[in-house]
Parts: structure tokens; sequence; C-alpha cells
């Protein structure tokens, strides 16, 4: 009798063609903090019991057996291998084989530096968060972890992660709620916690990373899903001029849009001039920076590249030869080739071309919202900075603030987040 009072009955129902099967797990009591979800862990076969019928709860997880039951609870175990791994210590003595490798091959998984997966590990907290935001919407959306007493203890590489997934409820911190221990290893009943709250809530998930088959039948009653429905996350802000009209940025899970008045960065590629520039003459400046907003949120990576032409040329009285002329940005291509619309220009101070590490002092304009005059006195009075026509000499390398006209759009294709830089990759996800 003490010792049914002693240990936790769980019955598992697991039905094959009808049939029952029950198992009785001998290691979990009944008021257990995590019973009910290690349960499910088990029913749905995403954690195994071990020793005949032991679960382990205190017992760690290899980063092998990890990956193993992330990709069973997104339902993408079966899919078939079909590229090499990259990862050194990988053969066909590594446990967990083609978890390990499907999860490289579908980006789920990333390793070390060193170019090493190291299965056998045992996987930490601050792995464990960023393998799990690296599959899940959101990207890096605004979230208060100031809150949990140990968040000053969070890597830097893996912060952006504990953000994200605490806005999207993927985290557990037991016993002490206001704790996250991210240098403890992961406990396989954690695993059960968080493995339950990812198959209750899927629809987190990228679409991307997670099996659709079920999906299909909730889009428009012919079997058809709506991939590109916007779905609005959060607004965040972007800092990188102190003196921008806006700094507003709205996220959504299938885009980004940088609104008009933010000013971005960017570094010539080639000699511009304004005495021997012509109509048409194209320019091109790149991003020096992966950027993200002050909340987190990538937006592009280093290497974008924005396009500006001549639109105008401004003429001396005395001289037939152009003196000044007006540059626009009218595009910007990712480093994957993707090419996208832009309105932007450079951006001006008196007259000159602001140029990044020169303002000393810079004082922000003030925005239409707060300006007292009407709409046509303010747009007078910024014309000069909306479509400047201005004498500069651009060196090469050197690097200026770019006002954005035009709201600017950036789509999230399937290789949208490979695109950050390898440095950037290495820093946020293990």
């Amino acid at each position: 009798m003490k010792k049914i009072q002693r240990l936790f009955a769980v019955v598992l129902a697991v039905m094959f063609f009808h049939s029952v099967q029950a198992l009785e797990i001998v290691d979990v009591k009944s008021d257990y903090w995590a019973g009910q979800e290690i349960v499910h862990a088990i029913q749905n076969g995403y954690i195994y019991v071990v020793d005949g019928n032991k679960f382990k709860p205190e017992g760690t997880m290899t980063r092998s057996e990890f990956v193993t039951a992330l990709l069973k609870v997104i339902r993408r175990q079966n899919e078939p291998v079909v590229e090499r791994t990259t990862f050194k210590d990988i053969n066909n003595n590594t446990p967990n084989l083609k978890s390990v490798v499907l999860s490289e091959q579908i980006r789920m998984a990333f390793g070390y530096p060193d170019k090493t997966f190291k299965p056998s590990r045992n996987i930490n907290h601050n792995e464990t968060m960023s393998m799990i935001s690296n599959i899940t919407k959101g990207d890096y959306v605004a979230s208060d972890i100031s809150a949990f007493s140990d968040h000053d203890e969070i890597p830097i590489w893996a912060r952006r992660a504990y953000i994200k997934n605490v806005a999207n409820g993927f985290y557990v911190n037991h016993p002490d709620a206001l704790s996250f221990t991210p240098k403890n290893n992961l406990t396989r009943a954690e695993a059960a916690v968080l493995f339950d709250k990812i198959a209750a809530n899927l629809d987190k998930v990228q679409d991307k990373y997670r099996d659709l088959y079920d999906s299909l039948s909730s889009g428009d009653g012919n079997g058809l899903y709506d991939f590109d429905k916007a779905e609005f996350i959060a607004e965040n802000t972007l800092d990188l001029a102190p003196f921008a009209t806006n700094n507003k940025v709205q996220i959504y899970d299938t885009k980004k849009i940088i609104e008009a008045g933010n000013i971005l960065i960017g570094t010539n590629m080639g000699l511009v001039k304004t005495r021997s520039d012509y109509v048409g003459d194209e320019f091109v400046f790149t991003a020096p920076n992966d950027v993200y907003t002050t909340q987190g949120t990538f937006l592009y990576p280093k290497g974008t590249e924005f396009y500006a032409r001549v639109e105008k040329l401004g003429y001396s009285a005395w001289r037939s030869k152009g003196e000044r002329s007006r540059l626009v940005f009218h595009k910007y291509s990712l480093p994957n080739g993707e090419t996208y619309d832009m309105a932007g220009v450079p951006f001006t101070k008196n007259d000159k071309i602001v140029y990044v590490n020169s303002v000393k002092s810079p004082r922000k304009a003030k925005s239409l919202a707060q300006y007292k005059g009407s709409q046509k006195e303010y747009l007078i009075k910024v014309a000069h900075q909306m479509a400047p026509l201005t004498e500069f000499n651009i060196k090469t390398g050197k690097t200026i603030y770019i006002l954005i006209t035009g709201d600017m759009v950036i789509p999230q294709s399937e290789e949208y987040f490979n695109l950050r830089t390898k440095k950037s990759v290495l820093e946020e996800e293990i």
C-alpha cells in the first residue's frame, strides 16, 4: 500500500488497431510538478522510459537526444536525409545519427564554431532556448526579461533567444519562477514541459519547420493554405541615428516594415562626385553590419546593397557642367540576390550630406506629428532633406546616413534568416 502511495502509476493508452498497452512509471510521484507533461511526452513518443519503467525526470538529455525529440514534436522525424553533414565529429557510430543530420539539413540546429556538433554532450538551457527560438515565429520580438533574477548571466549570443521565447511562452523555470538558471543542463522533466508547450502551440513554429499536413484543411476550404497572410507581431524601434524623424519598425511573421523617416547606414562602394556625374549614373552603398532593432529583431544582414542613381543635376550660372546632383535610392538587394524596391535619399544638413561619425551634437528633427504648422508647411521645411540637390564628393569607403522616404518592406523568404553573417549566426544559434 505504501509503495502505491509513494509511486505515481501512469496508464498510457496507445491505440494501435484498437489495442491498449499499459505502462507504470515508478519514479514520478503523484505530486510531481511536471507529471502531466511527462505523460504527454511518453504518449506521443517524444521521450521514452528507461530501465524498464523509469522516466528519470531529473536526468539530463544529450544534444542528439534533444534534436531527435524536437523533430518528433514538429513532426519532421520521418523526412528523408538528402544532404551530407558538415559536422566533423558525426559518423556512422554517432547516436541518433539521422536526427542530427536531418536537424542540420532543415537548418533547425547549428553546431559549434569549430564545426562540431558534440552529439553526446548534455544540452544546457542556453542551447535549448537558442534551438527553440531558431524554429519559432516572431523573430526576436520585444519582451522584458529584466525581472528574472539571473538574466545578466545569459551570454550575449543567447540573449535574443530568451527574449523571443519568453514572448512566445516557450520556457521553463522550475522551481524558481523568476530564474532561468541558464548554465544548468536541461533535465528530462524540463524537456517534457517544453515539448508539451510547443506541441500545443504549433502555430508559433515557422511553417518551413513544421509538418503542415493538418494545417492544409484550415485554409480556404479547398485544401489551400494562405502562407502569404501576414500576422502582426509587434512594433519595434530602430536607432541607427538619434536624429531620425521616425524610428518605428512593424514586425510581422512574414515581413518587416521599416517606416518612412527612419535612417539607415550605407558605405560607398565607388567614387561619387557631383561634378563628374550624369543623370542615370548608378552607385552602390552597402550595409557595414547586420542590422537589428533595439529589441533584437533581425532586419537585414551585413552586405545588403542599397542602389542610388543620379536623378537630377544642378548647374551654376556660369558653368555648363553640373555642380550639384540629386541621389535617389530606389532598390536594395540582399546578399542572396533577392532585390526589392525602396525609396530614400542621402540625409543632409545645411545642404551637405551627413557622414557617419561626423555629427558632434545631433538634434532630432521634429516629426509631422510634433510640428505645430500645417502639413504643407512641414513638407516645405524638410523638403531639402527629402530630395536634396547637393554638391558632394563621396569617396570609396565613406559611410553616410540614408533617409528612408517611403516604407521599406523586407520579406522573409526561405533563406532569410540564413543571411546573417557567419559571426552573427555563431553568436546567436547553437
